[in-house]
């Protein structure tokens, strides 16, 4: 059967993204967390008391889709709000989301590990830019 799929990145792009993405949730499930999720904590993490507006701008989340994800983090005692300026809300880790954030950043650290590795050599050292000068405006 011929698909002429195969001859558009766009479509390779998806492809690989899906198939990365759902592996890196079988090994999240470990850890009761989706890809999201995760990405959440390791942001507020390195970011203490990030706004809940910069973290959904950050990890590209749009409002009404991230205060559910923020509230299941919550009833998991993983993360605290706190009243930010206006209306603002600041997001900051519990002891819980602490002490799980290595293993979440380990999981992370394999992943890319292993998505290098399916990569070859000779392109590596450029993956992340091309991939990064898809998304963004100014290639930066």
């Amino acid at each position: 059967m011929n698909n002429p799929l195969l001859d558009y990145p766009g479509y390779h792009l998806r492809r690989a993204a899906s198939s990365r993405l759902a592996e890196l949730g079988r090994h999240l499930d470990g850890l009761g967390l989706g890809v999201t999720e995760a990405s959440i904590l390791v942001l507020i993490d390195q970011n203490p008391d990030l706004s809940q507006a910069d973290c959904g701008r950050l990890l590209s989340i749009q409002r009404p889709n991230l205060n559910p994800l923020i509230q299941k983090l919550i009833q998991r005692g993983l993360i605290l709000t706190a009243k930010g300026q206006g209306r603002a809300l600041k997001l900051r880790l519990t002891p819980a989301g602490h002490a799980l954030t290595p293993d979440i950043i380990a999981e992370f650290q394999a992943h890319e590990a292993r998505i290098y590795a399916a990569v070859p050599e000779r392109f590596r050292a450029d993956l992340v830019a091309i991939l990064r000068s898809l998304w963004t405006t100014d290639g930066s």
